[in-house]
């Protein structure tokens, strides 16, 4: 379901994309050499103590077969360019690496092959192809304002989550008995009344997502940045 909700998150995201406020605004899908399946996440959860960030990439050639072998990098103004690491050297085709914080500003996607081999073919198989140029706009860290963690929300009452946005992107609200659900990225959404019953621990996600198409990749390539706030709170 969330997953869902995200591929409409894209949809709110282009719909918006004439504001230079919004995230999406930012986006640019690079260009490429039309051959590569890459699909890249850069992924964080905002807590008291950091965020740390997760930077996963994975490569497949049109047939699905895993491309190792890769030199990929992630930059961003604050931590500079970040090579990714084949999390099994010449068979994976997964490529890793994890940032201590979460930063402000955009994120760039270069993926170069001068060949790369696909040993699920065989041990001799190779692909040469790149992409480059691909620009996905950050939406910066929030914080969830409401509800406060550890202080009681009345049962069967409406509670109005609210949140910062440092940059206008999308949305996604889940608690143990509600969504996720896709929302405006406006800093403020109602979880109604029925979906809010007695809880020792109730339990808010609030995550926050931009996303952008692969232009020199193959159908379905992407570049996605989600960053994650949780608050943990009784209700009675």
């Amino acid at each position: 379901m969330l997953s869902r909700s995200l591929a409409v998150a894209a949809t709110v995201l282009i719909a918006c994309g004439g504001s230079t406020n919004t995230a999406v605004s930012r986006n640019d899908g690079g260009t490429g050499s039309l051959n590569l399946s890459v699909k890249a996440d850069v992924d964080a959860v905002s807590k008291s103590t950091g965020s740390p960030t997760d930077l996963v990439v994975t490569i497949q050639d049109g047939a699905g077969n895993k491309v190792t072998g890769a030199t990929v990098t992630i930059a961003n103004l604050t931590w500079g360019s970040v090579t990714l690491t084949e999390t099994t050297p010449g068979s994976s085709g997964d490529y890793r690496k994890t940032q201590p914080s979460f930063p402000s500003g955009d994120f760039a996607l270069t993926v170069v092959c001068n060949p790369c081999r696909l040993p699920q073919i065989s041990p001799t198989a190779t692909i040469t192809g790149n992409i480059q140029g691909v620009v996905l706009g950050g939406p910066g860290v929030h914080t969830i304002s409401y509800p406060k963690a550890g202080v009681a929300v009345a049962m069967n009452q409406p509670v109005g989550v609210s949140w910062t946005t440092p940059i206008v992107a999308a949305a996604v609200v889940t608690t143990n008995n509600f969504g996720p659900v896709l929302a405006a990225d406006t800093g403020t959404y109602t979880i109604p009344g029925t979906s809010n019953p007695a809880a020792t621990s109730q339990s808010l996600n609030l995550a926050r997502y931009n996303e952008v198409a692969i232009a020199g990749g193959l159908f379905g390539s992407r570049l996605r940045v989600t960053v994650e706030a949780n608050v943990s709170y009784p209700v009675q």
